[in-house]
């Protein structure tokens, strides 16, 4: 029975939502410094657990959540350009296998959709919800699941995050390969520093000075690392990249198979040219190998669109 040669499936990468491709945060600083009169900035966000920027228990912020999912501003919320959409369009170019693994919640998917399908049409196969930041109540009608678990399910290659917390957790239980997504250096929850845990709860924007904290789920499966990494270190696997071009570099071009074009050339022009790469097609004509040297149409758009993109954003 003839060998049947098939191609490699390729590669699936998973990428986060918030912060990664949508400025969530930002529109939910806006909404929550509008409607409790508070002076919250990114800069006071060192944490995913906001309960502890925003003060009171882990009930009263899921509360807050549901009020800004219900608000203006959730409608509002805009993409991250940063060459984004650029660089997914050259991944999906490629034959990279696309799908969204987000921590939001369920029963918000029809507005998750609508932004995905608005802003990164035709981008992505699947949008995966791990039901995580669930009330008590919600616990009990909704099943939550770890993004490694899922990245698992799927056989997920390479994971896009900017969590700390499932930068690890994927990085270290399925040894893939995790790009953490830090941009432009500002996103102070996926810092590492001295495991120091940060006890204010003061939401006047005066608390700019706390020491990085780590969330109970990095300090957990962090733990395990304090005998063979630095502090300030994270797993081999793991690359911190501040832009999406950092991530398209990532991936680096694939070789073409192509590596010569021949052209027809009259031998009354050359009669001396005894070159061993021609090949002669008839009495008065042979081939001319010329080497390819060029890029791709892909990283030729992805160059040209990416200045203008960038002034965007």
């Amino acid at each position: 029975m003839p060998m049947i040669f098939r191609k490699p499936q390729p590669k699936t990468v998973a990428v986060d939502l918030d912060q990664t491709l949508a400025h969530t945060l930002e529109a939910m600083i806006d909404w929550h410094n509008q409607v409790y009169n508070t002076c919250l900035t990114m800069a006071d966000f060192d944490t995913h657990d906001y309960s502890r920027v925003w003060g009171g228990s882990h009930e009263e912020a899921c509360l807050k959540v549901r009020e800004f999912y219900d608000s203006p501003h959730f409608e509002r919320i805009q993409p991250i350009h940063d060459f984004a959409l650029e660089t997914l369009k050259i991944l999906k170019k490629r034959k990279f296998t696309l799908v969204i693994i987000t921590s939001r919640q369920q029963f918000i998917a029809e507005e998750t959709k609508k932004f995905v399908d608005k802003h990164y049409p035709g981008i992505f196969e699947s949008i995966y919800f791990c039901n995580l930041g669930l009330s008590d109540a919600e616990q009990l009608e909704y099943v939550s699941k770890p993004k490694s678990a899922i990245c698992q399910e799927i056989g997920v290659d390479v994971l896009i995050d900017d969590g700390l917390d499932h930068a690890i957790d994927c990085a270290t239980s399925l040894d893939i390969e995790v790009l953490l997504y830090d941009r432009k250096n500002q996103y102070r929850w996926n810092h590492l520093n001295n495991k120091t845990s940060s006890t204010s709860n003061n939401v006047n924007n005066n608390n700019n000075n706390r020491p990085v904290s780590l969330t109970a789920m990095s300090r957990q499966l962090y733990q395990n690392y304090n005998n063979s990494y630095n502090s300030n270190s994270l797993p081999s696997n793991i690359t911190r990249v501040s832009s999406w071009k950092q991530i398209m570099d990532y991936f680096p071009k694939p070789h073409s198979p192509l590596r010569n074009c021949h052209y027809p050339q009259d031998l009354m022009d050359d009669d001396d040219d005894d070159d061993d790469d021609t090949y002669e097609d008839g009495p008065s004509c042979e081939y001319e190998t010329i080497e390819v040297d060029g890029m791709t149409d892909d990283e030729d758009e992805y160059r040209s669109t990416g200045s203008s993109t960038e002034a965007e954003d």
